[in-house]
């Protein structure tokens, strides 16, 4: 056998400070280094939580509101006549401005809203040769009724026949439950 390995001061300094190296080297590897990434991903899983509550809570105020919306429209859908129409609203509006006469032709068409419990019901509607005045008295008193009827679209053209009438067609729609 061979006699261990005499090792000078020096070379002992030295192969303690490697030593001492290596373990502290061990320990940042294998436990000081796991905590921080660990801390990390905990900082940013907490960032990624608030993010998430802040799109909740605002999601929960737009369901608040559309909730509230969709009451205020039944409890006014609730004030109209038991046999409320669009048609026949329509036909009554025209009645009361005096465009009655100029009526070309009224469509109705219905649809179901998606993801509601609410319908659609349109009516597509041409005005024949009818002043610029008629006009806006009409649309203003659709407009401005609480009937929860609206002009979706509208096309006006000047009439050939009249340099004052316009020939207009209008989509107007409402909702029913």
């Amino acid at each position: 056998m061979r006699p261990p390995v005499q090792l000078t001061y020096r070379e002992r300094i030295a192969v303690c400070s490697v030593l001492l190296l290596v373990s502290v080297l061990i320990i940042a590897e294998w436990g000081v280094f796991p905590v921080i990434r660990h801390r990390e991903s905990l900082g940013q899983a907490i960032l990624t939580k608030a993010l998430e509550l802040e799109e909740i809570l605002e999601l929960q105020k737009t369901h608040a509101a559309l909730k509230q919306n969709a009451e205020g429209i039944r409890s006014r859908l609730a004030l109209r006549d038991k046999g409320f129409t669009l048609f026949s609203y329509l036909d009554r509006s025209a009645g009361n401005t005096g465009v009655k006469e100029h009526i070309a032709y009224m469509k109705p068409s219905g649809s179901d809203l998606q993801g509601s419990a609410f319908k659609v019901f349109q009516v597509e509607m041409k005005l024949h040769s009818i002043s610029l005045h008629q006009l806006s008295a009409f649309l203003y008193g659709l407009e401005t009724a609480d009937s929860l009827v609206r002009v979706k679209k509208a096309s006006i053209a000047r009439t050939s026949q009249s340099a004052e009438g316009v020939d207009a067609v209008l989509w107007v729609e409402t909702i029913a439950s």
